[in-house]
């Protein structure tokens, strides 16, 4: 049985750029969109708050949830409620684990070492993404490269 881990990410979308994180240790040079566990007695609220201030410097608040995606390895499944954030305060820094920036979202989408929660910018997702009702399972091999993906039903 493959371990699950219940995560968040936060879409902090500002004049068609998007907020991301660049790994410098494990996965170098992989774009992740901020986020990451849920910690035990936290709402997911309370998570995707905690991990934009630790990856990227930043404060988001009046977020709204869009949907969840799943994201599946080989040997193990991430469960991620996703999140948009509308406004945001201080400024993006840098920290030892991972660069933060904002990059255009068309750019994002030429970049080769991306994780698959970033295909959910795709021109084939954003009705999904724009109506709040993102419902997405992602097969990823072991170097996340998509495989395929597929609609859940709600």
């Amino acid at each position: 049985m493959k371990k699950v881990r219940n995560a968040v990410r936060v879409f902090v979308v500002v004049n068609n750029k998007v907020l991301c994180i660049r790994y410098k240790e494990e996965n170098i040079g992989y774009i992740d969109i901020p986020g990451g566990k849920i910690e035990e007695g936290e709402t997911g609220v309370e998570a995707a708050i905690r991990e934009v201030k630790e990856e990227t410097g930043i404060e988001v608040n009046n977020l709204e949830e869009v949907g969840n995606a799943v994201i599946e390895y080989p040997d193990r499944i991430y469960n991620m409620n996703l999140f948009v954030a509308s406004n945001y305060k201080g400024n993006v820094r840098n920290n030892k684990e991972n660069d933060a920036f904002f990059i255009d979202i068309g750019d994002l989408l030429k970049e080769k070492k991306r994780y698959a929660i970033t295909y959910l910018l795709d021109n084939e997702f954003k009705v999904y993404f724009n109506n709040r009702k993102v419902n997405v399972k992602f097969n990823v091999d072991s170097n996340h490269t998509v495989i395929s993906y597929e609609s859940l039903k709600k």
